[in-house]
């Protein structure tokens, strides 16, 4: 279920902005406004996650987090989310890219998935439906230490043969289940997958 709300939040998150964006200056005080204003109004020009940039600032406010570091933590995500769309769009030239998709890559890349990496698993996909969950449970699966390589062959494998995305999901749940039972991180997504009824990639050890 914690992976589940995960992926609503990211939802949430990539939503419109009309979310947010109409009302955010009578939610955060005049200081806060000011700092923040200037990067809101770039990405919204870039055409990035605005609303994803609003839901930022309001988590800090609630925090009590000082304006300036409110806006120094926005501008570093909004970089973040640039960059993540530049990395989609030089690997996925004339496919639309979802705002999701563009939150997803950025905390990927947090984690340290390379580029090639997110490359690899969108060519992996029949079809050009949304990639946000894929990468996001890639991203789960490396925090909670599975090797960049496996969880990315793995990840390939569920897209390209059609997993359903609610099953999906589970992934990272059911490997935190076999990590509290005492299996290592690269066990665990074995396990994982056989509770799923999930086939292991061809090439992939069982024992691993």
């Amino acid at each position: 279920m914690r992976v589940i709300r995960l992926l609503v939040a990211l939802l949430l998150l990539a939503g419109p902005v009309a979310a947010q964006g109409t009302d955010l200056a009578s939610r955060v005080d005049d200081a806060t406004l000011r700092a923040v204003q200037p990067v809101l109004e770039g990405v919204a020009r870039d055409s990035l996650p605005v609303a994803a940039l609003e839901s930022k600032v309001l988590e800090g406010v609630a925090k009590r987090r000082p304006p300036e570091q409110i806006g120094s933590v926005v501008r570093d995500l909004a970089e973040e989310f640039r960059a993540a769309r530049a990395v989609l769009r030089d690997g996925l030239p004339g496919r639309p890219i979802a705002d999701g998709e563009v939150v997803a890559a950025a905390l990927a890349a947090r984690q340290g998935v390379a580029p090639e990496v997110l490359r690899a698993l969108w060519a992996s996909s029949p079809s050009e439906g949304s990639m946000e969950i894929p990468v996001t449970v890639l991203t789960e699966l490396v925090r909670r230490g599975v090797p960049v390589d496996e969880a990315s062959m793995v990840m390939a494998h569920v897209v390209r043969t059609a997993v359903p995305m609610q099953i999906a999901a589970q992934i990272p749940g059911n490997v935190d289940r076999a990590v509290g039972a005492g299996s290592a991180p690269g066990a665990a997504l074995g396990e994982a997958l056989r509770t799923l009824n999930i086939p292991a990639p061809p090439g992939r050890r069982p024992n691993r």
